[in-house]
């Protein structure tokens, strides 16, 4: 995904939005996707974990939506 492309993306998104990315291992990949998710706040505090978790389907509580771009 190019700049170009994530800011066209991203025109269609609520300005207020968090934007999140993926956590873990440092590593790095070129973002194929932008898409708004819900996810739970602050539920992991070890270090080597991503802090937020994506609520990956309908039925489960989350505390927001987001973006993530990954």
């Amino acid at each position: 995904m190019t700049v170009g492309q994530l800011i066209e993306t991203l025109q269609g998104y609520d300005p207020s939005l968090m934007v999140i990315v993926s956590g873990h291992c440092g590593r790095v990949n070129e973002a194929e996707h932008a898409g708004q998710v819900k996810i739970k706040l602050n539920t992991f505090t070890e270090w080597y974990y991503g802090k937020h978790e994506v609520a990956d389907y309908d039925d489960l509580p989350f505390d927001c939506e987001a973006i993530y771009i990954h």
